[in-house]
């Protein structure tokens, strides 16, 4: 199949048609979804205009992948996108990321971006967005929906929950858990297990609890 859909059409989807074009150069076809009602009928990537999908209306079972940040947003775009009859990719790997585990472990509709690494035993859920540098210690769990930012590195035998973002330049201490719905401010510094399912918020250096979402 020579088309992927790519859920979003804001400078994420920018950058992973990019990564897309390189990882697997035998699709050829890209359609962005943006079904928010603002306007945007087309996106403009480097002078090349591509048409935005609004109403989950698609010729065929297409492949997707999500290229949008947020954990929540991820999930319902995903839900819709399910319901329209598209199908996950295999997670995307930018061929600059190094990867040393089994690329089936890696989940489904994510994208491991340029210059992350990824050692042994690492287990991944689907939509899974790892973006520029980011590392992964061995023998870690990333649970559905997560998300980091440029920069994160985490380190080995960490166990995750679903629908957690990490901020740009975070650092995760190793053998720690961390449960569901957790946001991480910039350069946030984990050293001890956060667990808990409730929608919280860290900032700092060793990382506090800023408020409940």
């Amino acid at each position: 199949m020579n088309t992927i859909v790519i859920l979003g059409a804001a400078g994420l989807a920018k950058e992973f048609y990019y990564y897309v074009k390189r990882a697997k150069p035998e699709i050829t076809n890209f359609i962005f979804v943006n079904d928010l009602d603002d306007g945007q009928t087309s996106f403009d990537i480097d002078g090349q205009i591509f048409p935005v999908v609004k109403d989950w209306v698609f010729e065929e079972n297409y492949n997707f992948i999500v290229a949008v940040g947020s954990p929540k947003i991820k999930q319902i775009l995903v839900s819709k996108a399910l319901l329209s009859g598209l199908v996950p990719a295999e997670t995307i790997v930018d061929p600059s990321a190094i990867v040393l585990m089994d690329k089936k472990n890696l989940g489904y509709g994510g994208m491991v971006s340029p210059g992350c690494v990824v050692t042994s035993n690492i287990t991944f859920g689907n939509y899974v967005t790892l973006n520029l540098n980011t590392t992964i210690g061995h023998d870690t769990i990333i649970s559905d929906y997560c998300t980091t930012n440029p920069g994160v590195h985490i380190s080995g035998q960490i166990t995750m929950g679903t629908c957690n973002e990490f901020g740009t330049g975070c650092i995760v201490r190793d053998r720690l858990k961390i449960g569901s719905n957790k946001t991480f401010g910039a350069q946030t510094a984990v050293v001890k297990d956060i667990l808990g399912d409730e929608p919280e918020i860290y900032v700092g250096i060793p990382s506090k609890l800023l408020n409940k979402k």
